[in-house]
Order: structure tokens, then sequence, then C-alpha cells
């Protein structure tokens, strides 16, 4: 019989940094950029939307409060109120 590790254990394992001097390199994940992250999120969110939802779905709300923001700039401009101040 093998002593090797097979592929079940590897789930098993911890995938956290090891402490300096415990024999083993400590293992560092670089962020993906936010970008991606951001372009990720909203292909998902689009992507949901096509999809039959129950009522009250809390990623067509997101869906719906990410468009909202995304389009501020392109909403026109907004007339000032005329001030109700009795002359």
């Amino acid at each position: 019989m093998s002593r090797d590790r097979s592929t079940s254990d590897t789930g098993t394992q911890s995938m956290a940094p090891q402490p300096i001097g415990s024999g083993r390199p400590a293992e560092f994940i670089q962020p993906a950029p936010l970008g991606d992250i951001l372009h990720e999120q909203l292909d998902y969110l689009i992507g949901h939307a096509t999809a039959a939802c129950p009522p009250g779905c809390s990623d067509c709300a997101r869906l719906q409060q990410v468009k909202s923001w995304l389009l501020i700039p392109f909403r026109g401009a907004r007339r000032p109120r005329a001030s109700r101040r009795a002359a």
C-alpha cells in the first residue's frame, strides 16, 4: 500500500497561511482586480434576472438598485425647486 495522500484528503487540508518557522512556506492568494469582481457580479445579476424568480427576490432587488446607481449620470438634469418663502 502506498502512503501517498489520496485526492479525497485534499479537501480536508487547511489552506490558511502557516506561521513562520513551521517548515511550510506561507501561501497567499492575490485578490482579484476590482473591475473583474464587479463585472462578474453584474453578469450574475443580469443572468439571474432572466430566470423565473419568486416575488421579493433579493437578487432582483439588488439588480434594480445597481441599475439605479449606474444610470444616475445619464438621467436628465433636475430643475432646482422654486423657493416657497413668502416675499
